[in-house]
């Protein structure tokens, strides 16, 4: 009790000072053991529409922010590859902290046992109005009382869809904007290459067609010496023959 207390002041603290932190969305999570075969999954989401200076509005007007957390809870195949330090049950609890309220509400809680049928990418869906908290616990008890692995048949995420998070579009934008630019870069190279592959091309069909008048006026020469040739021989043929 006195751990809740301490936590959920740190909480209330953390939402009433979120302007100075300049954060519109906190969001962490561990994995901790607590002795006697206990160990837990804890995720935490603070929501708040403050921060990043003017352009603070990150949900239009009042309306909610939506998320879902996906979650496994698989104790029946654990136990079966883990017959050592089997798990009797996990709980998964999910709490919720309205704006200014000194009160943790439960809105989801379910015990997960060795009979029960493994659940994977479950999902339970979220609202989240101006400085509202959510809590979300997965808690093991093993048989093993001195196990001290952090392995546990449980894992969670939160989802948080970028329609509805400006931080989430920005990072979102950014990279778009990134492959823009790289795209960009990579078609101006290839038009200065197409370029330099043309001029280039342009270069060569010059120099051949220079040498082909070269030898084709070479070739004429030639011939005409040829000619030329043929004929002083002709005379002289016919001159010995009158002599």
């Amino acid at each position: 009790m006195k751990k809740q207390i301490i936590l959920l002041s740190a909480i209330i603290f953390s939402i009433l000072f979120v302007n100075f932190v300049m954060a519109d969305l906190e969001y962490w999570q561990t994995k901790e053991n607590h002795g006697n075969g206990t160990i837990y999954n804890r995720m935490v989401l603070i929501y708040s529409k403050n921060g990043f200076g003017v352009a603070n509005d990150y949900i239009t007007g009042n309306n909610p922010l939506q998320t879902y957390i996906q979650y496994d809870m698989y104790v029946q195949s654990f136990n079966t590859l883990n017959p050592n330090f089997k798990v009797d049950y996990c709980n998964f609890k999910i709490e919720q902290v309205k704006r200014l309220e000194n009160v943790f509400t439960t809105i989801f809680e379910k015990n997960y046992t060795q009979s029960d049928t493994d659940i994977f990418k479950a999902q339970y869906f979220l609202q989240l109005y101006d400085g509202d908290s959510v809590f979300a616990t997965q808690t093991c008890y093993y048989q093993d009382k001195t196990i001290s692995e952090l392995t546990l048949p449980a894992e969670m995420i939160m989802v948080m869809p970028t329609s509805e998070c400006k931080a989430c579009q920005y990072y979102l934008w950014t990279k778009q904007e990134a492959d823009i630019t790289k795209t960009k870069s990579i078609g101006d190279n290839i038009s200065n290459i197409s370029r330099y592959i043309g001029k280039l091309v342009n270069l060569n069909f010059e120099i051949i067609l220079a040498l082909f008048w070269i030898l084709l006026i070479m070739f004429i020469f030639i011939g005409i010496g040829l000619i030329f040739v043929l004929i002083y021989w002709v005379y002289l043929y016919l001159n010995n023959m009158v002599k």
